[in-house]
């Protein structure tokens, strides 16, 4: 450190004045704490209890202020039910746990940017030489960080780190809300398949309980043997008992939705969710046309996720490079004694010892390294499930249009042929028992490849990425 002193004007405050100048520029640089949050269990119920609406749905919504997402986000959902995707979406994209934390995150970072690559705190210094008399001698010492104050070297990359933090957890937000749009989707296909097994199985119960009178009737009368009988009640027990898992299902699965999209498993929403996911889902309207690596590059949020955490790595090495740079810190020195008030310039600079900084910029360029690798790989992978999905898709088509149909035709004309002999000859019934068993398995594997087929269409959209349609 260096300093130049010279003589003060007459009429100079002497050292109980600079002591006292010294004392309120500590004070002035305290600052005030925050309000302390006064978290209230009523205002939490209250809070929990109010996503009731589609209009609360409309007052959460602010995923689209955060700033340029490549998808679209409704705003306006006056006019949205809930047979429909883009209410389960909204409120998703309002309340599910995990999102709203990276939400935070993205406010958080962008707050925090403000303060990215401002000077650090004001070195001062004082001595007392005669601590009995403060009045005798003191000296007083300020400096701040120059570079800082420019905003060059160390303070430049601080703001660079900043701002590529920021845009990678916006990144991180845009992948998340992607891939949770088509959890959201499977978790609706998966309940409406559930519902819809249930519907036909109960079908299936009321349509061959009929039966069940005439049966008994003969096994009264020993016309058929009690080990038919109970053969064919058994297997009009499993029918029940398929059903009742199908409604084991879509409470499960109704409570997963719930919790994807941040609701409560009572919401209103779900006593107007119908199959209809299913139902409206047209193959023929349906073209597999997969962009090409650069378009996926560009528009898959996950690797736009991953883009961004390469440049933020990018930042991290360059910000460890900047460290050599030195301190250089510049203010007044004021040398108070009862005679004498002396002030001039100070200088100081810090210098990092040499090779203390080699680690971490080696560490940070491997950070850097790995970081591409990895947006390598990922983008390997995703042209990798991109064909994939389309043969999935593929074979699924197949499995709903003419394996799964044709057996379960083929089943209930059988069931439908044992119940016409039955009706003519009791003898007849260990066959009705065997094919009601058969159509159990034949009615659920249709509703399944129903479901499949559409599950198979939302991972070849989600492997596409958003569209040039789609985004906003």
């Amino acid at each position: 450190m260096s300093g130049l002193l010279r003589r003060p004007e007459p009429g100079r405050p002497r050292a109980t004045s600079a002591l006292a100048w010294a004392l309120t520029l500590c004070g002035a640089s305290a600052c005030s704490s925050p309000a302390r949050l006064a978290v209230s269990d009523g205002e939490l119920v209250a809070a929990a209890s109010a996503r009731t609406s589609i209009e609360d749905v409309t007052r959460a919504l602010e995923l689209a202020d955060l700033g340029p997402l490549r998808l679209r986000v409704p705003t306006s959902l006056s006019e949205l039910r809930p047979d429909q995707a883009e209410f389960w979406h909204a409120s998703a994209y309002a309340w599910n746990p995990q999102l709203r934390v990276l939400r935070r995150r993205v406010r958080e970072l962008r707050e925090a940017s403000r303060s990215a690559g401002k000077p650090g705190p004001i070195q001062t210094q004082t001595m007392l030489l005669d601590p009995s008399d403060p009045a005798r001698e003191l000296e007083l010492i300020a400096m701040v960080d120059v570079l800082a104050l420019v905003g060059v070297g160390p303070s430049a990359a601080a703001r660079e780190l900043a701002a590529a933090q920021t845009r990678a957890a916006l990144g991180q937000l845009e992948a998340r809300a992607w891939s949770l749009r088509f959890e959201v989707d499977r978790a609706r296909v998966e309940l409406a398949a559930a519902k819809s097994l249930e519907t036909a199985l109960g079908g299936l119960y009321a349509d061959c309980e009929q039966l069940v009178p005439r049966i008994e009737i003969l096994t009264q009368r020993g016309w058929i043997a009690p080990g038919m009988s109970a053969s064919a009640l058994a297997a009009l027990h499993m029918v029940e008992h398929r059903q009742t898992m199908a409604r084991a299902d879509v409470a499960r699965l109704q409570r997963e939705l719930a919790d994807l999209c941040g609701l409560d498993v009572a919401h209103p929403a779900f006593d107007e969710f119908a199959s209809g996911v299913i139902d409206r889902f047209r193959p023929d309207e349906v073209e597999l046309t997969a962009p090409s690596t650069e378009t996926l590059l560009e528009n898959l949020p996950e690797l736009r996720a991953m883009k961004l955490e390469l440049a933020m790595a990018e930042a991290e090495l360059q910000r460890e490079a900047r460290m050599r740079w030195p301190m250089i810190g510049l203010g007044p020195r004021i040398v108070s004694m009862p005679d004498e008030f002396l002030l001039g310039p100070m200088l100081g600079v810090d210098v990092p010892f040499p090779g203390s900084l080699d680690g971490q910029i080696a560490a940070a360029r491997e950070r850097r390294d790995g970081a591409y690798e990895q947006l390598e790989g990922a983008l390997v992978m995703a042209r990798s499930r991109l064909t994939a999905a389309q043969r999935v898709y593929e074979h699924t088509l197949l499995l709903r249009d003419e394996h799964a149909p044709e057996t379960d035709r083929s089943v209930a004309r059988m069931l439908n042929a044992a119940r016409a002999e039955f009706m003519v000859d009791p003898q007849m019934l260990e066959r009705w028992s065997r094919a009601l068993a058969e159509r159990i398995d034949t009615l659920a594997n249709v509703v399944r490849a129903r479901a499949d087929l559409v599950l198979a269409w939302l991972d070849w959209q989600e492997a596409c990425g958003p569209r040039e349609e789609e985004q906003p």
